[in-house]
């Protein structure tokens, strides 16, 4: 009995988004998937536009909270049973036209049940078992962003378990048991070949001899029958390390949010002390020469109070403070007043997201051909930035390249003028000191960058990348375009070997000063450096 499976994982930050389609693309490595298979686009456009881009489209202009969840991500698929019902443990084969029946009634459930609010869909066929990712904007009848309305009850999501079970039960794939704790046999199976130790497969000990007579059709069947368990150990073992990798990636994510809020309330604390710390005008002696009741509580401080009562502004409420009372004490009563209206209002404006300029893809060609002929850029490189939206052309015909935190949210974006494609300027709205232009590459299956380029430009970044490659070990290349500007410290000090391949020798002295084990390299910039207006 093949049964269904439909899971949702929301997405509420646009790093973790990012993070979640340069896996579903396969931009990063995946372990266990066979990179000698192409999955296939099921829903999308045929602009190549990134994720991130089609999802903020589909949003507009509404103003996001900052709990929102940008954006669902769905995955469908069956049990074994249905794609290989003769060979259920015989990972990454199926039957064509059972995949073929369950894509289409996949295909048709996801249209008629959200429509065009999903914005893209990848079939996946180079992992154990066939599976659907698909991306779903969450809004409401309203058009607005809102989850929970769409899943955020047991019972919205029973019916959504429902639902997609009713669109491809006609192909003999039925429901689990509605509100399992999934104590099932698999799922212990599972986390018992998790939890076992790692072992070093010795195959020249495992693999028997044919026996005489033996034909080749009955030895292979005893061999799948041998390793069988030990590649499904190592297959659920790699899944376990996937899940934890994303999950410590969240965690990471939501710790560093925490920290921000935690450092934001020390501060907000640190100046109301200041504030109680400081001797204000009496609200009772206010009270008296105002004529009102003194035994009444005040919940607002000096200036208000009078302003309240007197129905005057703030200047008038001044002048009526320094007729009554002495200078000093009203000096420090406006001093806190502004104090706690600035306090008020950084508690209340919530942070403004940096929206970047918006893509033309009409223009898109233009720029690679550019990058290629002028920086020998392989448009390899190019094309795979652009489907991650860290390169694209805009309205005007520039290039935008985008700076991110190290989380992967985007912080701001340099323009590559389409005047003359010869002047690298900010973008107006660009946060320069929340991130940088960086690029992470090579290493296999190495996470952590072994090796570290500051280069002054992202076209220098682009040019150095395609001269250095390949990459045999995990580098990052930052963008360092002012000696007054921040550098991510923390990583770089935990990096090896940190190169700064910046011709200013000005910005080498700033960087060894603050990297001891900085090494130079000789460089000419791709760009000159006088050409960028934000030096």
């Amino acid at each position: 009995m093949a049964f269904a499976i439909c899971r949702i994982q929301k997405i509420k930050s646009w790093g973790t988004l990012s993070r979640s389609q340069a896996h579903t693309l396969r931009l990063v490595d995946t372990p266990n998937a066979n990179p000698e298979i192409k999955n296939l686009e099921l829903i999308g456009n045929n602009t190549n536009l990134g994720l991130e881009t089609l999802v903020r489209e589909k949003i507009g202009s509404q103003k996001i909270r900052s709990d929102a969840v940008l954006a669902v991500e769905m995955l469908l698929s069956a049990s074994p049973e249905y794609f290989r019902p003769h060979a259920p443990h015989e990972g990454g084969i199926y039957e064509q036209q059972r995949l073929d029946n369950f894509v289409d009634a996949a295909v048709k459930w996801l249209h008629k049940s959200w429509g065009d609010r999903i914005v893209q869909a990848e079939l996946h066929l180079d992992e154990i078992t066939p599976h659907i990712h698909a991306y779903l904007v969450p809004l409401d009848e309203r058009g607005k962003l809102n989850c929970k309305a769409l899943f955020g009850t047991r019972v919205k999501m029973y019916e959504l378990q429902d639902s997609f079970v009713a669109a491809v039960a006609h192909l003999g794939i039925v429901r689990g048991v509605k509100g399992s704790v999934a104590t099932h046999e698999k799922v212990r199976k599972y986390y018992s070949a998790v939890n076992q130790s790692s072992q070093i497969l010795d195959w020249g000990k495992i693999i028997p001899q044919p026996e005489p007579q033996e034909s080749s059709e009955k030895y292979r069947q005893r061999l799948i029958e041998l390793l069988n368990p030990q590649l499904e150990i190592i297959n659920c073992q790699l899944s376990e390390r996937d899940r934890i990798l994303q999950q410590r990636a969240e965690w990471k994510e939501t710790a560093s949010r925490s920290e921000e809020l935690r450092q934001r309330l020390e501060r907000e604390l640190e100046i109301l002390k200041a504030v109680d710390a400081k001797q204000d005008l009496s609200l009772e002696a206010i009270a008296y020469e105002l004529g009102i009741n003194p035994s009444k509580q005040f919940h607002a401080d000096a200036l208000d109070l009078v302003m309240q009562t007197n129905g005057c502004n703030f200047n008038d409420a001044v002048v009526w403070l320094c007729d009554r009372f002495d200078e000093t004490p009203v000096l420090q009563a406006v001093h806190n007043h502004a104090i706690s209206q600035a306090v008020n209002i950084i508690e209340q404006k919530l942070p403004k997201p940096f929206i970047p300029p918006s893509s033309c893809p009409s223009h898109w060609q233009e720029l690679e051909n550019y990058l290629r002929q002028q920086y020998l850029i392989p448009s390899q490189l190019s094309q795979t930035l652009r489907k991650r939206d860290l390169i694209y052309a805009d309205d005007a015909g520039n290039g935008v390249f985008i700076a991110r935190n190290l989380d992967g949210e985007r912080t701001g974006a340099y323009l590559l003028v389409s005047k003359d494609k010869k002047q690298l300027q900010m973008y107006p709205e660009s946060r320069r000191s929340k991130g940088w232009f960086h690029l992470s590459v090579g290493g296999g299956n190495t996470k952590s960058p072994q090796i570290a380029i500051l280069v002054s430009s992202p076209i220098d970044a682009l040019h150095a990348i395609s001269q250095n490659a390949p990459h045999q070990q995990r580098t990052i290349y930052l963008v360092w375009d002012d000696d007054r500007a921040p550098l991510p410290l923390q990583l770089l000090k935990t990096i090896p070997k940190v190169i700064v391949a910046i011709p200013s020798e000005q910005s080498f002295t700033k960087a060894k000063q603050l990297l001891p084990h900085a090494t130079k390299q000789v460089v000419v910039s791709s760009l000159n450096a006088k050409q960028f207006s934000g030096r």
